[in-house]
């Protein structure tokens, strides 16, 4: 056997052993946001690189008030307590809307999806909510056979069974497995176009049609 068709073989076998693991989906690191594209691999917003510019450029820092515009923050986080803005012209815990603007103690601003007793409104924004919305008249009362639709209703279909788990929690039985069902096929088709490519190879270095592995 040529040096050639061992590396072959060997190149086919590889491939088809190692493919199966880069179809498992990696997991996506806790504080992703955070990291560096360059860095890490992760469309991030570089934190530690904007530390390490500031430091080394020994620049003053500005006082900035930044409104968050979303549902709420911790204003117990350890990072967050000595930098929250705070309304002075509120007494907290008092009852009383001591500015008379409309809002009773409202010391860091004011939580619009929460109540009293801390309590937040879950899921008010997300897009499974909306895409759920969107698509429950025309798919919330039927369950059919994704294979037998369009490739476009399917994908549709999914999406809306995909965006009702998320948003209430249930999902037709087997929907769940359609995306990696669909993901193991596609690897498996690679795979067999490697084989294919290295069964080409070998019969051409063995000038053979057929060839009988023993």
């Amino acid at each position: 056997m040529t040096s050639t068709l061992r590396r072959t073989l060997l190149i086919v076998l590889g491939l088809a052993i190692m493919l199966p693991g880069f179809s498992q989906k990696n997991e996506v690191p806790k504080g992703w946001h955070l990291l560096d594209y360059k860095k890490d691999g992760y469309q991030g917003i570089s934190l530690d690189k904007a530390y390490e510019f500031v430091k080394s450029k020994k620049l003053k820092s500005t006082p900035v008030i930044v409104a968050v515009i979303d549902s709420g923050i911790d204003t117990l986080h350890e990072d967050l307590q000595s930098v929250l803005w705070r309304n002075t012209k509120e007494i907290p815990g008092n009852g009383i809307d001591d500015d008379n603007n409309g809002y009773i103690d409202d010391v860091y601003g004011w939580n619009f999806l929460g109540n009293s007793k801390g309590q937040n409104v879950e899921k008010d924004s997300y897009e499974a909510a909306r895409v759920y919305h969107k698509l429950r008249e025309k798919w919330g009362n039927t369950t059919v056979a994704p294979d037998s639709l369009s490739a476009e209703d399917a994908k549709e279909y999914e999406m809306f069974w995909r965006a009702k788990a998320d948003a209430l929690g249930s999902i037709p039985e087997g929907m769940g497995d359609v995306t990696q069902l669909k993901l193991a096929f596609d690897q498996i088709k690679l795979v067999e176009k490697i084989i294919q490519a290295g069964d080409v190879a070998i019969r051409a270095q063995l000038s053979k049609e057929e060839i009988l592995l023993c």
